[in-house]
C-alpha cells in the first residue's frame, strides 16, 4: 500500500486552469484560422492545435474526476465530504493514470456509495442521498463512469438502490418536502445514468443487463447482498417507465425476459405476475398524470418502451411469431392498450425498417391489427379499450394507405396470408402490402374516430393521398378506377367512423358528417382545429376525445352543406354530395398534376382566364389552376366561390370532360354502397 496526500483546492484549481486554457487556445485557433483564410494564407501549421486543446480538456477532466474520486473515498460514515484542505488515500498497486482508468475508478466509488445506501436501513434526511445526486448530476452522462457504476452494482444492486432512494420520496416513510424532491431528482439521475450506460456497453452486455434486471426484480437472489423479502418490481417499473434514453438492446433484453416469465406464469396458472410487494413506495410520484392509465403496469410499460425503440420492437415481434398473437390479442393488460398499439406502430412503420424489411413490417401491421380487433375488450363501447391507442393505429393506416383503399374497393375478407401485392387505383403494383379485412378496418376506424387528433391526422393523410392519386403517366382511363376505389374508400371510412359512435349520444350520421366536413378543409385549417379542440397542455401522442370537435363540425355542416336535411335519406344524400364535391376538387388537382385536364391540352384552345378565383395569372399572361396551397390562403368567401369554379372546371371540357361524368356516377355509387 502506498499513502498518497493531495490538496483538494490545488487539484480543483489545476483542473479549472486547464479547462480555461483549452477554451482560450480553441478560441485563438478559430480566430487565427479564419484570419489566415481571409488573407489566402496557409493554415496547415495550425492543424494540430485542436488535438492539443482536446488533450488539455482531457487532462482537466482527469483531474476533476480524480479530485471527486478522492473526496468520495474520503467521505465519513455519515456521507460528509471533505471539500477543502489536504486529504490522503492509499493505493494498492498503481494509481489510475489514464482518463478512462480514472473515470472507471470514480464510477466504482459511486457504486460503492450506492451499495452502502442500498444495504442500510432507512434514515430520514440521509445525507448520502444528496451526495449520490451530486455525483450523478455531474457524471451521470459520462460513459466510462456510468458503465463502471452500473456494472459494479449489477442488476440487483441497481434495483435495490432505486428502491432505497425511492423510500425518501415519502410514500412509505416519513420525509420532508425537500427530501422528497431531492429523492425524485436522484431517481431521475439514476435512470438517466442507466440509459447512458446501456448505450456505452457492448450490445450483448446491454441486452443481458435488461434481461437480468427483469429476472432480479421478479425473483431476487437469496444469496445477494441486496436480498430482501418480497420483490423489486416497483423499481423495475420505474426504471423501464419512459426509458427513452436506454438502448434498443437493453429494451429488447427486458422485453424478451418479460415475455418469457409471463408465459411461464401463464403455464403455472399465475398470470398476475407483476404486482409489487406492499404499497407503492415512490412510483406514484414519478409517473406523469397523463400516463396513469398504464404507467403502473409493467407489460404496458415495456410495450410503450418498444414503441420508442424501432429496432427493439421489430426484433421482438419477429423473434417469435407468437408474440403478436399473445401481446396484441390475448394478454390481459392491467393498464390500457396504448402500449401495444404504440409497439405495433413502431415495429411496422419506422422508415428504416419498412425499407429494409418490407414484407416483415407489413406482416406485423396486418397481424397486429387483426389480433387487436379480435380482443373481447377492444372497441368503443363502455368498459372497452383501444381509443387510447388511436393515434398509433391511425399512423399504421396512414402508412399503408394503399392497402386501406384496396380493402374497401375490393371488399376484402379474412386471409391466411398477411401480405400480398396491392394494386393502386392508378394500376400501380405494391408488393408486400399488409392484407386488411373490412371487419378489421371497420373496428380500427371506429376507434380512430373517437380521438380528435387521430381523426384529423387520418383526414389530412387521405386528403393528401387523393390529391396525389394520379401519378405521372396516368391516363383518363385511370380516372374511373380512381373514382371507383376512392369512392368506396370514402364511403367505407365514413360508415366505420360513424358506426363507432353507435353507443354514444351522437348518431352515425353526425360522425360521418364530421368526417366529410373535414374532407373539404385545407391542411392549415385542420391543424388549427387540432390546436383549438385539443385540451390545454395535451402532449404529443396523448389522445383526446373527439366529441367537442364532432359537435362543432356537425353544427358547421348543418349550417352549410347539410342544411335542410332532416330525414335519414336526406342526410345520407347530403353527406354523399359533399363527399363527392370535396373529392372532385382533389381529383382535379391530381389530374392537373398528371396533365390530363382540357385546359392543359394545347389542341383544345381552352384557357382558365374566365375563372376569377380558381385560376392564377402567370407573368406571361397565361392562366393556371390555383394550387392547394394557394387555395388554403383564400378567405372563406373567396374559397366558397373557388369551390364552385373548381367544380365547374372539373366537370366540363376545361377539366376532365367526359371522364368527369363517369367519376360522378362511379364515386357516388361506390360511396353510397359503402356508406349506406
Amino acid at each position: 500500500m502506498t499513502l498518497v496526500k493531495v490538496n483538494i483546492e490545488d487539484l480543483r484549481s489545476a483542473a479549472t486552469s486547464l479547462s480555461t486554457i483549452a477554451d482560450s487556445v480553441e478560441l485563438l485557433y478559430h480566430t487565427t484560422k479564419s484570419d489566415g483564410q481571409n488573407l489566402y494564407l496557409s493554415t496547415s501549421s495550425l492543424s494540430k492545435v485542436p488535438d492539443y486543446a482536446e488533450s488539455l480538456r482531457d487532462e482537466s477532466t482527469f483531474l476533476s474526476a480524480k479530485v471527486d474520486w478522492i473526496v468520495l473515498i474520503n467521505s465519513d460514515s455519515e456521507g460528509n465530504l471533505p471539500e477543502s484542505g489536504e486529504v490522503s488515500y492509499e493505493v494498492d498497486g498503481e494509481d489510475p493514470d489514464t482518463l478512462e482508468e480514472m473515470e472507471t475508478a470514480l464510477g466504482e466509488a459511486i457504486a460503492a456509495l450506492g451499495t452502502d445506501i442500498a444495504t442500510s436501513d432507512y434514515e430520514e434526511g440521509d445525507p448520502r442521498i444528496e451526495t449520490l445526486n451530486k455525483y450523478l448530476e455531474t457524471w451521470g452522462g459520462n460513459d466510462n463512469v456510468v458503465s463502471a457504476l452500473f456494472s459494479d452494482l449489477g442488476a440487483d444492486g441497481t434495483l435495490a438502490l432505486t428502491q432505497a432512494v425511492g423510500n425518501h420520496v415519502g410514500y412509505a416513510y416519513r420525509a420532508s418536502e425537500d427530501e422528497s424532491e431531492l429523492a425524485q431528482k436522484t431517481l431521475q439521475q439514476l435512470k438517466r445514468g442507466l440509459g447512458a450506460a446501456t448505450k456505452a456497453w457492448d450490445p450483448d452486455y446491454s441486452r443481458q443487463f435488461g434481461s437480468d434486471l427483469v429476472e432480479a426484480a421478479q425473483y431476487p437472489d437469496l444469496d445477494s447482498d441486496y436480498y430482501q423479502l418480497g420483490n423489486y418490481t416497483e423499481s423495475l417499473a420505474y426504471l423501464l417507465y419512459n426509458a427513452t434514453g436506454a438502448s434498443d438492446e437493453f429494451i429488447l433484453g427486458a422485453a424478451e425476459k418479460i415475455d418469457e416469465l409471463q408465459h411461464e406464469a401463464n403455464d403455472n396458472g399465475t398470470p398476475s405476475l407483476w404486482q409489487w410487494t406492499g404499497p407503492s413506495r415512490f412510483l406514484p410520484g414519478m409517473v406523469d398524470e397523463a400516463d396513469e392509465d398504464w404507467g403502473f403496469d409493467i407489460p404496458s410499460i415495456i410495450m410503450h418502451d418498444l414503441g420508442d425503440h424501432p429496432r427493439a420492437s421489430y426484433e421482438f415481434f419477429t423473434g417469435d411469431q407468437g408474440r403478436i398473437d399473445y401481446w396484441a390479442g390475448e394478454h390481459p393488460y392491467e393498464g390500457d392498450l396504448s402500449g401495444i398499439a404504440a409497439a405495433l406502430d413502431c415495429a411496422s412503420t419506422s422508415p428504416l425498417l419498412t425499407r429494409a424489411h418490407k414484407q416483415e413490417t407489413a406482416s406485423i401491421a396486418a397481424r397486429g391489427l387483426e389480433a387487436l380487433t379480435g380482443r373481447d375488450d377492444f372497441g368503443v363501447e363502455r368498459g372497452k379499450h383501444g381509443v387510447e391507442g388511436a393515434q398509433s393505429l391511425e399512423h399504421i393506416l396512414e402508412t399503408y394507405m394503399d392497402s386501406l383503399v384496396a380493402t374497401y374497393a375490393n371488399s376484402h375478407g379474412s386471409s391466411n396470408n398477411p401480405t400480398y401485392t396491392a394494386t393502386t387505383p392508378a394500376d400501380q403494383k405494391i408488393p408486400d402490402s399488409p392484407w386488411f379485412s373490412e371487419k378489421t378496418l371497420d373496428s380500427i376506424l371506429g376507434v380512430v374516430g373517437q380521438d380528435g387528433q387521430a381523426l384529423i391526422n387520418l383526414r389530412t393523410a387521405i386528403n393528401n393521398a387523393e390529391t396525389n392519386s394520379l401519378p405521372p403517366g396516368s391516363t383518363k382511363d385511370h380516372l374511373k378506377s380512381v373514382a371507383d376505389q376512392w369512392g368506396a374508400a370514402e364511403g367505407g371510412i365514413a360508415n366505420a367512423i360513424g358506426t363507432g359512435a353507435i353507443e354514444a349520444d351522437q348518431s352515425n350520421d353526425e360522425y360521418a358528417q364530421a368526417w366529410i366536413d373535414l374532407a373539404g378543409k385545407p391542411a392549415s385549417e385542420l391543424a388549427g382545429l387540432a390546436k383549438t379542440y385539443a385540451p390545454a397542455g395535451t402532449a404529443k401522442g396523448v389522445g383526446w376525445a373527439s366529441d367537442a370537435l364532432i359537435n362543432y363540425l356537425r353544427n358547421e355542416a348543418s349550417e352549410t352543406w347539410a342544411s335542410g336535411a332532416s330525414a335519414e335519406t336526406e342526410k345520407q344524400d347530403a353527406i354523399a354530395a359533399e363527399a363527392y364535391s370535396s373529392y372532385m376538387r382533389k381529383l382535379l388537382w391530381a389530374a392537373d398534376a398528371a396533365g390530363l385536364n382540357g385546359y392543359q391540352d394545347p389542341n383544345t384552345g381552352l384557357t382558365l382566364d374566365g375563372y376569377e378565383t380558381a385560376a392564377v395569372q402567370a407573368p406571361d399572361g397565361s392562366y393556371r389552376l390555383i394550387t392547394p396551397e394557394e387555395y388554403e390562403q383564400l378567405s372563406d368567401e373567396d374559397r366558397e366561390k373557388a369551390d364552385m369554379d373548381l367544380q365547374d372546371i372539373a366537370t366540363s371540357n376545361y377539366g376532365m370532360g367526359d371522364a368527369a361524368s363517369n367519376v360522378d356516377t362511379n364515386f357516388n355509387q361506390k360511396f353510397q354502397d359503402r356508406y349506406s
